[in-house]
């Protein structure tokens, strides 16, 4: 088994644990914490996120792009993470009472003031996190990762337990962040310090591949955090913490996985020659979008049965948004590694100007007209996603471009499967509609994605065998 083989198993198992405790711990803090205190929380991290996708200007992708990259060079982009985290820090404390202004809730600025504190604890890890990817040295990455969400997810609960309210979901985030890169530091430190090497000149290396990434994050950040930042601003706390109750059901956890696959596979695709590229690039989203989104298919049809007994009629309203996620997660399963191309072939330039002029553009638009008309979490929900189908789409014009591939040949790649996704998704919603008794329901649910996924076994095998010989 290749380097990569086991690099991927061990990123799988670390997003896979994520996903299955962390949805549990969820599930646990939901039925505890109030969906204000969800929601609060919610406006606040939309600002912490910002803070976060500031502090980190590219250098863990630049390390793992650089044909030149010397172990040499991790203190001098070290060093300077560090000094960026505790700038954006301060500069986030005294802004915090104008967040409480913008959101006209006090509560704000003392929660924000504690979570930005994530910015200072995660500049010591982007560095070391971005020299281990390069290493593909995922095993010891999932080791910390895995440790640092147990016990950040079971410190959350006890807290919940106590009555502490939103404050345990603060501690659960500056518990992550804090043993994350704790890690990451003392397996780099060493390393780090070998040579004790300081360089404006290595920083400006660097700077000239992350500063593109760093534009391209930024205005990412906004194209994704809008729907949040605006349905806390205009429809307040309940509809943040239903809107967002649902999509960390939904959207987060295979957020995680694709990130799995895209940095797992973002240094294999760096080593393909132009020729193999675009076949190499095609087989391996195929193959993702495969195993996936018969998942997700399946966990939206269950979760309309499972949400009202486990999380109580509190969290009704999270249902429609779960489907309308469940899109949205399948889309980004297609749509998302293609930023990667931009990166692989040398143009993070690109990347950025596709965010500014196109991403944001749209995905705005579909914010405020979902609000327009809805006025509700659902209504913004339904808006940004029709918009963004559409940014998908030109996305794939422009970087399949890149690449030389055709997009009708992209999709050709699909059509079987959108075939069988599609009998699957009308069976579910059959049975769900159907039938009536709970426990007879989620069994017969469960039978049919076993069926389908004996169905598909052979066609499984095939792309299993096809990612092989790619890695």
């Amino acid at each position: 088994m290749s380097k990569v083989i086991k690099g991927f198993s061990w990123n799988f198992i670390t997003q896979a644990y994520k996903v299955l405790f962390s949805s549990l711990v969820l599930i646990i803090l939901a039925r505890l914490i109030s969906v204000e205190d969800f929601g609060v929380i919610g406006m606040a991290m939309v600002f912490v996120l910002f803070f976060n996708t500031i502090q980190n200007i590219g250098f863990d992708s630049s390390i793992i792009y650089s044909k030149n990259f010397k172990e040499k060079h991790l203190l001098s982009l070290f060093l300077l993470n560090i000094v960026l985290g505790f700038l954006i820090y301060l500069a986030g404390y005294f802004l915090s009472p104008f967040l409480s202004y913008f959101y006209d809730n006090k509560e704000i600025q003392v929660i924000f003031r504690s979570l930005v504190l994530t910015v200072i604890f995660s500049s010591f890890g982007i560095v070391s996190k971005g020299y281990l990817q390069k290493k593909l040295n995922f095993k010891k990455l999932a080791i910390i990762e895995i440790i640092a969400i147990t016990i950040a997810g079971t410190t959350a609960v006890f807290l919940a337990l106590k009555n502490f309210g939103y404050w345990s979901l603060i501690v659960q985030q500056l518990v992550t962040a804090g043993l994350t890169s704790f890690g990451f530091i003392l397996i780099t430190f060493k390393i780090m310090l070998k040579e004790r090497y300081f360089s404006f000149n290595i920083i400006r290396e660097h700077l000239q591949f992350g500063y593109n990434v760093f534009i391209f994050n930024v205005f990412n950040f906004f194209a994704q955090q809008l729907d949040v930042l605006l349905i806390g601003k205009l429809l307040g706390e309940k509809q943040v913490g239903i809107y967002l109750l649902a999509f960390n059901l939904v959207l987060k956890p295979v957020s995680l996985l694709v990130q799995v696959f895209n940095k797992t596979v973002y240094p294999v695709l760096t080593r393909i020659k132009f020729p193999e590229l675009k076949d190499s690039y095609t087989k391996l989203t195929s193959s993702f979008f495969l195993f996936l989104a018969p998942l997700i298919i399946f966990f939206v049809a269950i979760s309309q049965i499972l949400i009202p007994e486990l999380l109580t009629d509190k969290w009704l309203e999270t249902l429609p948004l779960l489907i309308i996620f469940g899109y949205q997660s399948v889309r980004m399963i297609i749509a998302s590694p293609s930023g990667l191309l931009f990166l692989i072939t040398g143009n993070p330039n690109k990347q950025w100007k596709f965010a500014v002029f196109i991403s944001f553009p749209l995905r705005l638009t579909g914010v405020l007209l979902g609000y327009y008309f809805y006025k509700s979490a659902l209504g913004v929900a339904l808006g940004i996603n029709l918009f963004a189908t559409i940014e998908m789409l030109i996305g794939f014009f422009i970087a399949f471009k890149l690449i030389d591939l055709k997009m009708d040949a992209y999709f050709a790649f699909f059509t079987n499967t959108f075939f069988q996704l599609s009998l699957l998704t009308l069976t579910l919603v059959g049975l769900n509609y159907f039938i009536t008794t709970y426990l007879f329901l989620l069994l017969l649910q469960i039978i049919v994605i076993i069926l389908y996924v004996i169905l598909i076994r052979n066609r499984i095998i095939e792309n299993i065998k096809n990612i092989r010989d790619i890695i």
